[in-house]
């Protein structure tokens, strides 16, 4: 009776030690995928001129090809020294990108996507953009990182590049956790002095700025980490700083 018993706990053991294995494989490979596809991406679209370890320069993207491929992408985002380096879509719906690709293939991380009511992305007074937050570090996990001061202050500028050639510098001014039902997701603004007053009412971050002077800006949003209360999300917004820069003259600062 007891030898049948060990027999049944060992079987157990072993179906249970399968069942871990096989997941932890899964993952694995859905990471993997992860990395392979937008690192196909930045490396087929993207290079970057004179590239030096000691400096910083701007991408030199390949437009034409890129939007052959997909017409839907509406900017390419990137944040130095961070995993932010990718295509930004829009879709028909928020739906669209969530958990597909840039040819619409199914994908766990989904896609980095502007937000379906933003009528003219990069033109409105907020565009709010969407990105997953991937355990491995990819997608948007870098912006649940904006609640810390230091963080902040060492990665202070987003850039944003357009397909007409030129690249806009976003400042980061607030980084916080807030409901994903919150005002500040609106991509309409009558009252902008307002929406400015909520966004840094309840920032964990302090970054001086004029906001009499605030011309449009981008609001970045992701889940926060697992295990975290429901219904809230990591969001940093991010101020119009210059625009209309010539990646191929000018150098990042």
């Amino acid at each position: 009776m007891k030898k049948a018993i060990r027999t049944i706990l060992l079987i157990v053991c072993i179906c249970v030690f399968c069942y871990s294995a096989y997941n932890l494989i899964n993952i694995y490979l859905n990471y993997k995928k992860i990395d392979d596809d937008y690192g196909e991406l930045a490396n087929t679209y993207t290079s970057v001129k004179d590239e030096k370890k000691e400096e910083q320069n701007y991408l030199q993207i390949d437009w034409a090809t890129l939007k052959e491929r997909n017409n839907d992408v509406k900017a390419w985002i990137q944040i130095p020294d961070t995993n932010v380096n990718y295509p930004v879509l829009q879709g028909e719906t928020n739906d669209t990108y969530i958990h597909s690709d840039i040819d619409h293939q199914k994908l766990s991380a989904g896609s980095i996507f502007v937000d379906c009511r933003n009528e003219k992305p990069f033109e409105d007074f907020n565009t709010v953009i969407y990105g997953h937050n991937m355990k491995n570090g990819s997608m948007f996990n870098n912006i649940k990182s904006y609640t810390d001061q230091s963080f902040a202050d060492e990665h202070p500028y987003v850039y944003i590049y357009l397909p007409d050639g030129t690249v806009s510098q976003y400042k980061v001014v607030v980084g916080h956790i807030i409901s994903e039902e919150s005002v500040l997701y609106n991509t309409y603004i009558e009252n902008t002095s307002s929406y400015l007053q909520e966004m840094v009412k309840t920032s964990s971050i302090h970054v001086d700025f004029d906001q009499s002077q605030v011309q449009s800006l981008i609001t970045l949003s992701t889940c926060t980490s697992a295990g975290s209360e429901s219904g809230k999300r990591n969001v940093v917004h991010a101020i119009l700083q210059r625009k209309g820069i010539d990646p191929t003259t000018e150098k990042m600062e």
